[in-house]
């Protein structure tokens, strides 16, 4: 994920758009996103429900199992959103019908786009906005008709799968991951002293995404390197260290040498 907490103060959007909407659901282009329904204003923030749930955690050991053994399932995402009904329905332009005409069909099976960051005031997605992608179908549709609540309809979503947690939106360009240490940018890395740790930081573009990466070392006799880019220097030789973002594009390299 980023490696700084983001606070929802007015920047959240949310698009919506049918299964063919994103090529590669791990690098969501602008192009793609602004293509997509935007039902932000649609969306009743007092009822708003949907994020990240809890993983599933399956308490069932094999027979030869040696002691107590818990495996922990796919992170659950999913819930319910209530939208505002439009004025009229047949004012086939206005946002709220188009929001409507979109979603209260069940079984309907799209991406969630749910922009975290950016700027307040913008309504179209930026290259390095970061957002939560998710893949879910329309399951249950509900309407309230107590009180003030009575012009709201929920719909139920349901996890297809697909998950993308604080992505960064791509641009026209492929995504380019760059390595630091002490907030440099470093290619290589030099010591004659085995057993010396170097803490690394990586960038896509230009958002640090240092535990968002697949961190790898070359050769792990003479280095290795955590999953969040701590590196530790073994014994005398070379080792490089490839930092790769899922999403794909160009990967971040440093040489490390002990002499």
């Amino acid at each position: 994920m980023a490696d700084t907490k983001l606070p929802a103060s007015g920047n959240i959007r949310i698009w919506f758009g049918l299964e063919n909407s994103l090529a590669n659901y791990l690098a969501p282009t602008a192009t793609e996103i602004n293509a997509m329904v935007d039902i932000s204003d649609a969306v009743s923030w007092n009822d708003f429900n949907h994020m990240l749930q809890a993983s599933n955690v399956l308490d069932d050991p094999a027979i030869t199992a040696l002691g107590k053994v818990q495996s922990v399932g796919a992170a659950q995402f999913g819930g319910q959103m209530s939208f505002y009904y439009p004025r009229s329905f047949t004012d086939t332009s206005n946002k709220y019908q188009v929001v409507y005409d979109l979603l209260d069909q069940p079984r309907t099976k799209g991406y969630m786009v749910v922009r975290i960051d950016g700027t307040e005031a913008g309504t179209s997605a930026v290259a390095g906005d970061l957002v939560h992608v998710f893949k879910v179908m329309t399951d249950s549709y509900a309407e309230s008709i107590v009180g003030e609540e009575a012009f709201r309809y929920t719909i139920n979503f349901q996890p297809q799968g697909q998950i993308a947690v604080r992505v960064p939106v791509k641009g026209g360009s492929a995504f380019a991951t760059t390595i630091l240490y002490q907030g440099a940018v470093v290619t290589t890395l030099a010591t004659t002293v085995a057993g010396l740790y170097y803490k690394l930081e990586g960038k896509v573009d230009s958002r640090f995404m240092t535990n968002k990466l697949v961190w790898t070392s070359s050769n792990v006799a003479k280095a290795t390197v955590s999953n969040t880019g701590l590196v530790k220097m073994i014994a005398t030789g070379s080792a490089t260290i490839t930092a790769t973002y899922p999403g794909g594009g160009t990967a971040g390299t440093v040489a490390l040498t002990i002499s």
